[in-house]
């Protein structure tokens, strides 16, 4: 059985709270608002965060508005197949990239496809995860070289930041649970 492709999209415009952002208390504003969007949305096969416009942006900001975003999102609070960044430039990308390091956290640059943050393994994982499509955790695994347990480990933060997507397999139960995963882009992201 095919994974269903949802095919609701969100941007969530950044500049429409500043073109310089400071300040903790403007990420909370930023971050509720987003949250109240997704909310309000049906559910998504990719979210959107456009920093298109916004020239600068404190890292107490950022730290507010992503890193508090990005743990709601991990604990499930939030739910959207995908999520990726865009319309970074130069001094906004390194501040999202310092706020995610110092969380031990990552996000995809949707302009660029790659990932920002604590990326250390991680890059040449989502490469691959974007090469092979639709796969499991043991496909994975053996493109990579690795033991299935950590191409898990892998795979469950690539989820956790909206990376990838993950849904439960069909097929004969082996004991486990077993899950696809794909990009939430599917092969266009490829």
């Amino acid at each position: 059985m095919k994974p269903q492709k949802r095919e609701t999209m969100l941007r969530f415009p950044v500049k429409e709270h500043g073109t310089f952002l400071a300040t903790r208390a403007k990420g909370v504003e930023t971050r509720q608002a987003l949250e109240k969007q997704l909310a309000d949305a049906v559910p998504l096969a990719l979210l959107t965060v456009d920093f298109g416009g916004v020239e600068a942006m404190t890292n107490s900001f950022v730290d507010e508005f992503l890193g508090k975003f990005y743990l709601l999102l991990a604990a499930g609070d939030i739910r959207a197949d995908g999520v990726c960044l865009a319309g970074l430039n130069e001094e906004t990308r390194e501040g999202v990239t310092v706020c995610l390091e110092r969380r031990k956290q990552i996000a995809v640059d949707g302009d660029t496809h790659e990932l920002l943050g604590d990326t250390a393994v991680l890059a040449d994982t989502y490469a691959e995860a974007r090469r092979l499509g639709v796969f499991r955790a043991a496909q994975l695994a053996e493109t990579l070289g690795i033991s299935l347990p950590n191409a898990n480990n892998r795979l469950k933060r690539l989820v956790e930041a909206g990376a990838l997507h993950r849904e439960r397999a069909s097929g004969p139960d082996r004991g486990g649970k077993e899950y696809t995963y794909r990009h939430p882009l599917g092969a266009d992201a490829a």
